[in-house]
């Protein structure tokens, strides 16, 4: 998909303003950039639209160990919202994420993540 398909699919899922879509997908997608390892962050980025990747390629060399819990604090940070709306940012995000993204992909992504990362991409078979 390209930035303003992806940026609409977020939008539909939880009817926000399309100004407001584009900055939770790009904050969403920062921060799973610091939760990847840049070998990951790569070959993800190579699937998502050049403003996505950008965002994504922030990844450090040592990236951070959150759980779903600590991402989420880490979403609410990045968007100004407390953690139940971060919550909602991120289901949507990676969700539409999840659908993007070859299955292979994601199944690579999720085995790197702590189980509980795998029902927000919509994937909860592999939580």
């Amino acid at each position: 998909m390209k930035y303003g398909e992806i940026v609409a699919a977020v939008r539909d899922r939880d009817e926000y303003a399309a100004d407001e879509a584009g900055r939770i997908t790009e904050a969403v997608v920062a921060t799973l950039g610091r939760r990847l390892t840049p070998a990951s962050a790569e070959h993800l980025a190579d699937q998502l639209p050049p403003e996505l990747a950008e965002a994504l390629n922030q990844a450090e060399a040592a990236p951070q160990n959150w759980g779903v819990t600590e991402f989420i604090h880490h979403v609410a940070e990045a968007t100004g919202d407390d953690e139940r709306i971060a919550d909602m940012h991120a289901r949507a995000v990676l969700s539409v994420l999840g659908e993007d993204v070859s299955g292979g992909e994601v199944n690579k992504l999720i085995s790197q993540l702590p189980s509980g990362f795998a029902q927000y991409f919509g994937w909860p078979e592999l939580t």
